[in-house]
């Protein structure tokens, strides 16, 4: 693995537990307010624990992280091909 990957893979790795900490921190203060909310206006509901929310931004953080990390690698080999 080069040094570079290397690298955006720890950023990568920071960001997500990052991401489960805040989640963690807003579970447990919104737990108080409301008992699940409604992700982007449609049927899927999250109940407000601080697992639950940990799980979901984890989740989602991975999948950002995971396509916008595959669309460089489509890029720099892109960028390589001979014309």
């Amino acid at each position: 693995m080069k040094q570079g990957q290397q690298i955006l893979l720890g950023v990568a790795g920071s960001a997500v537990l990052i991401v489960g900490l805040l989640g963690w921190i807003i579970g447990s203060n919104a737990s108080e307010v409301s008992d699940s909310i409604r992700l982007f206006g449609l049927n899927i509901v999250i109940p407000t624990t601080p697992v639950s929310l940990s799980l979901y931004g984890i989740m989602f953080s991975i999948l950002v992280l995971s396509t916008v990390f595959g669309l460089v690698v489509v890029a720099s080999q892109r960028e390589t091909m001979p014309k």
